[in-house]
């Protein structure tokens, strides 16, 4: 056990780490090459199709987990019906993703390109469930690994050569139906049933469960993309590739915190008392005062910061480092409400968390109409105060409903 610990482990922590090393590089070339507009388009598309995505895909590759670990009698039966459920949601999205484009002001070319990648990769989750819930990451780690270097190499490439940004995101779409295959194809044949008809009562199963499950998932989604979304209304050109970056900079940071923030979930599960939630939730308070450390930390060296990005992205993106040392002051707002995610997730408060951070970012809209009106360091505030609202709703949710 011990053994196969280590292994799952360091296999994990190499494809996260390339999966954050290539992402990065990639969008500083994308960044350099194409400069602040185009990738404020790319930043601001891919989060919306992040945020419509989530919807389509129900959680399934999660759902999936959990029924192969159950070993439940429909395993067998489980990638064809799921695989026809992704599908069949993402044709549904599609009649919505014209109208939503243009109520976000977004391109629809690079939005729905973004969306077949993200619907693909849900079903790639889906085939590697089969492996992950045996306790076999090694196999699923291996294979998104192998997917991210190539992708890494190949996309850069294309972005050194100067072909359109376009060519990046099918090229993207490309790798992932191809590892689609690999994924799938890697499964004893002995174990998949490509059945579709008389399944109705497993579909119906899956969609119950997908529908509880994507609640945290949509939660979570729209704490991390709805910025970028949001900003991409207000604020365009060169402009919102400059905020995109610093917003990414400040979303790649609260992920590493959130990471371990993640492992709380099993001990919450266990907890039996108010007694010993509460006793979590105190010790929680010193990771919420820790992380003022990391904003006061690019607060000191920020010219640093400044001549690095600019020697890295151009002097396009020169205030890229103004903006981000203000905003990181999101990173602990942000964690606090990872935390009441975390909570609401473990002691089933999902729908009413779900509600509470909707209605957060109907406010966050509100936020953004009225800065951007007021036009008074405006794009940062907004991003602040946005989370602010978010923290104190996620909050007043958690105690509303558990005290």
């Amino acid at each position: 056990m011990l053994k196969n610990w280590r292994k799952n482990t360091f296999y994990i922590s190499l494809m996260q780490l390339s999966l954050l090393l290539v992402n990065l590089f990639l969008i500083t070339i994308i960044s350099r090459t194409y400069g602040a507009e185009v990738y404020g388009e790319y930043a601001s598309s891919k989060s919306l199709s992040v945020l419509i995505g989530t919807v389509a895909v129900m959680s399934l590759a999660l759902v999936s987990t959990k029924y192969f670990a159950q070993q439940n009698e429909n395993s067998k039966f489980l990638f064809s019906n799921s695989y026809y459920l992704i599908v069949r949601n993402f044709l549904f999205s599609l009649i919505i993703l014209l109208p939503i484009t243009f109520l976000f002001q977004r391109d629809i070319s690079l939005t729905t390109l973004f969306l077949v990648g993200f619907v693909i990769n849900e079903m790639i989750h889906v085939a590697l469930a089969y492996f992950q819930a045996k306790g076999d990451f090694v196999t699923s780690s291996k294979q998104i690994l192998i997917r991210t270097v190539i992708y890494g190499i190949g996309a850069s490439i294309i972005v050194l050569q100067g072909l359109s940004i376009l060519a990046v995101v099918i090229f993207q779409v490309l790798i992932l139906a191809s590892f689609f295959l690999v994924a799938h194809l890697s499964i004893p044949k002995k174990d998949v049933v490509l059945r579709i008809k008389s399944s109705k009562p497993i579909r119906d199963d899956l969609q119950k469960s997908g529908k509880k499950m994507v609640l945290t998932t949509f939660s979570s989604s729209l704490i991390s993309e709805l910025d970028i979304v949001l900003l991409g209304i207000f604020y365009s050109g060169s402009l919102l590739g400059v905020l995109a970056w610093s917003r990414r900079i400040l979303e790649i940071i609260f992920q590493l915190l959130a990471a371990s923030l993640d492992i709380l979930f099993p001990e919450l599960s266990k907890a039996k008392d108010k007694s010993e939630v509460n006793l979590i939730r105190t010790r929680l308070n010193k990771v919420f005062y820790a992380s003022f450390a990391i904003p006061i930390l690019y607060f000191i060296f920020r010219d640093i910061g400044n001549s690095l990005f600019i020697s890295i992205l151009g002097e396009e993106f020169d205030m890229v480092s103004h903006y981000t040392y203000q905003i990181l002051f999101c990173i602990p707002l942000m964690v606090w409400s990872r935390i009441n995610i975390i909570f609401s997730r473990a002691l089933n408060f999902e729908i009413s968390l779900t509600k509470t951070i909707i209605f957060g970012a109907l406010c966050s809209y509100v936020i953004y109409f009225t800065m951007h009106s007021i036009d008074i360091n405006s794009a940062v505030l907004s991003i602040i105060l946005s989370q602010i609202v978010i923290a104190l709703l996620t909050t007043y949710s958690f105690k509303r409903y558990y005290e």
